[in-house]
């Protein structure tokens, strides 16, 4: 539709809708049966509507709210229809007494504020439309039965007005009404906004009208017209929502599972994405399981056994000093196995554990790890130069995890130098704002860069520097939970750098 024509729309419509309610007013004035007739036959037209849309889209729409108010709306119109056939003046029932449109009034209320109710329960599950149609006939032609039959309690009596009876239906009839306007709010996101916002005032209508019909003692009365008023513009709001919209937006109101399956697809292959990061994550710590059973737990085994099997074969020729270090050396080795599976169960487990963000200051947690190596190794000298108003969304927990390991490598790496240096800021990386802890400590090997990551690879002996080789793989692991990267540049002798960017 062209900006022209649209801008058209907004002006007509509310000119049509305007014109409608001045002509249904001045025939009031005329002639209140025609007036009554105009706006039943509107609510009926606009029922059959619903109930044709919502039937031939049945098998491509997921959103059965649609097709049980349809359904429903079929026999609420047939009802309607018989309401105002039989109402006071027309004389085509005999009789011609107020009592029996009003049953029927009652009965097409109770089929509506039923349907309304009972829709919500129907978003996203499956409703066997043959069944519910069938439903609806069978208690249809019970009510009906019951009416015509003289079995269906009277709701208006000649000089005495409403019965006790109607009134209370009126009241129930408000309150389903009331609880089915609760539901569909709950259910909001099944529903355009614009169709939400239409069939929740059109609900809002129907409320105010059946209160209307709980004041009038004269089915000509003032209440009773302002009732059927209410009444016609809360199915104008019904039009609007599901005939209007519903043919001239299809997509939007009818296909709208359509862009719902879109976006659970989309979600779905974000999940899959997900879980394939963290099937690669545990391929890794599989491979570093595995390199660590085949080489990592099995030098200090190998250590255990031979000096147990040293204490077993030469018992009687080692002395005790002999024998005193082999235990010690036993006790070392297992101890260094036990904190190598401790590593590991712990670069497992950050795979797995929530993360609850919030800003932190960087800089102050970079003093606190700063002032506590210091206080650890007082005889150091080492500057710190840490940048002021470092913040970061991130987990504090484990992001102090990770600047304890970073500062720490650089603390560590730094060791052999008469003049230490360690700094922690920020620079621009491209497009990328990226942190970056630097020292002028050991360094490495650019070419070997890939392995800084690796769990249980080190790029130092062990002689050289203590260690496990598991601190920048958590750092890393660390990093990826919070959805950003880890990179290091260094040169042998002259210290390295490690950026993050979140």
């Amino acid at each position: 539709m062209s900006d022209s024509s649209s801008r058209y729309a907004k002006f007509v419509t509310p000119a049509l809708v305007t014109g409608s309610l001045v002509g249904l007013y001045l025939a009031e004035r005329s002639n209140f049966i025609l007036f009554h007739t105009l706006v039943e036959m509107f609510s009926v037209v606009v029922a059959c509507g619903v109930f044709v849309i919502s039937w031939n889209t049945r098998r491509i729409m997921d959103n059965n709210y649609f097709l049980l108010v349809g359904i429903a709306s079929l026999f609420i119109g047939a009802v309607d229809v018989l309401h105002t056939l039989s109402y006071k003046g027309m004389g085509i029932f005999p009789g011609g007494g107020p009592n029996l449109p009003t049953q029927l009034w009652v009965v097409a209320r109770y089929l509506q504020s039923i349907s309304l109710l009972a829709a919500p329960f129907f978003i996203g599950r499956k409703l066997r439309a043959g069944f519910a149609a069938t439903t609806f006939m069978s208690v249809t032609a019970l009510l009906m039965a019951a009416v015509f039959g003289g079995f269906f309690p009277d709701c208006f009596i000649d000089g005495q007005g409403l019965t006790p009876f109607k009134k209370a239906s009126e009241y129930l009839i408000c309150l389903m009404l009331v609880a089915s306007l609760v539901l569909l709010r709950k259910k909001a996101d099944s529903f355009e906004k614009d169709v939400l916002r239409l069939i929740s005032t059109g609900i809002t209508c129907f409320i105010a009208s059946e209160l209307s019909f709980t004041i009038y003692s004269d089915v000509y009365g003032i209440s009773n017209m302002a009732g059927h008023f209410l009444k016609f513009i809360g199915f104008l709001f019904l039009y609007k929502a599901l005939i209007e919209t519903g043919l001239s937006r299809p997509y939007d109101v009818l296909f709208r599972e359509l862009k719902q399956s879109v976006l659970r697809y989309r979600n779905l292959s974000d999940r899959l994405a997900h879980a394939n990061a963290e099937l690669e994550v545990a391929n890794h710590d599989l491979e570093a399981f595995n390199c660590t059973v085949s080489h990592d737990l099995r030098a200090p085994l190998n250590n255990i056994h031979c000096c147990s099997q040293l204490l077993l074969e030469q018992d009687h020729d080692l002395s005790d000093k002999e024998k005193t270090d082999y235990v010690r050396h036993i006790y070392s080795e297992a101890a260094r196995m036990d904190q190598i599976i401790s590593a590991l169960l712990r670069l497992s487990r950050l795979s797995h554990q929530s993360i609850s963000r919030d800003a932190v200051d960087l800089s102050r947690m970079a003093r606190e790890i700063a002032d506590r190596l210091r206080k650890d190794q007082p005889e150091r000298r080492v500057e710190f130069a840490i940048e002021e108003g470092l913040c970061a969304d991130v987990d504090e927990r484990l992001f102090r995890l990770a600047l304890d390991n970073l500062l720490g490598n650089a603390w560590k790496y730094t060791s052999r130098q008469d003049e230490a240096f360690i700094e922690f800021g920020t620079r621009d990386c491209g497009e990328t704002r990226a942190f970056f802890i630097r020292d002028n400590g050991a360094g490495f090997d650019m070419s070997m860069k890939e392995k800084l990551f690796i769990p249980f690879q080190r790029l130092h002996s062990r002689d050289e520097f203590d260690g496990h080789g598991i601190g920048l793989a958590t750092v890393q692991r660390i990093i990826q939970r919070h959805g950003g990267r880890i990179w290091a540049e260094g040169e042998v002798g002259k210290g390295a750098s490690f950026y993050f960017a979140l």
